[in-house]
């Protein structure tokens, strides 16, 4: 008997990999037109993304478990991208995703005991939250658990570890700051 409930648990296990390369499949090759665009948002709210207007997604982008995925108004995510939302995935509006970019809500659990296995570990699951305007360039990571700023860049190839502000540029592995996008000026007219 626990033999056939494995046999069916591996049998459930390989039905939602199926599922989700099928989907992805289509999504990469469903043409970035208006009508392209709409098909892919239809089939990602179909397994339960909420998604706002004009979403621009460009061929082979990887997207699991949509119905932890909020997107909003005006988001373009570019070729290659991997999102990971088991964790949940929340994107603001105008929101630009570059080449190749990594959102990754969920990760593999590190054991204390070295004796165990890092593959049979677990996995650990947090929320990304990506406020309005941000800019996350090609080939750049965001882990599980961060929280990223309205109208903050980060550059391209950057891993992003720990929240970033409002309004800064962020780079390198770890990111750190780079600089303010908010100048003197800025300041004063934002104050009154």
């Amino acid at each position: 008997m626990k033999k056939v409930k494995t046999g069916i648990s591996i049998l459930k296990q390989d039905l939602l990999i199926c599922e989700i390369e099928m989907r992805n499949f289509f999504l990469s090759i469903i043409p970035t037109t208006r009508l392209g665009n709409y098909l892919k948002k239809y089939i990602l709210s179909a397994k339960g993304a909420k998604i706002g207007n004009n979403l621009y997604v460009y061929p082979n982008v990887f997207i699991d478990f949509p119905k932890h995925l909020r997107i909003g108004n005006d988001v373009v995510i570019s070729r290659g991208a991997l999102l990971t939302t088991s964790g949940t995935v929340e994107i603001g509006n105008r929101v630009l995703i570059g080449y190749d970019a990594k959102i990754l809500s969920t990760n593999h659990i590190i054991p204390s005991n070295i004796n165990a296995s890092i593959r049979f570990s677990g996995h650990e699951r947090k929320p990304i939250k990506i406020a309005d305007d941000v800019w996350i360039c090609a080939n750049a990571v965001i882990t599980a658990g961060v929280m990223i700023g309205k109208g903050a860049v980060v550059a391209a190839g950057a891993v992003v570890t720990e929240d970033v502000e409002s309004y800064t540029i962020v780079g390198g592995i770890p990111a750190k700051v780079i600089k303010s996008r908010i100048n003197r000026t800025d300041q004063i007219a934002h104050e009154y």
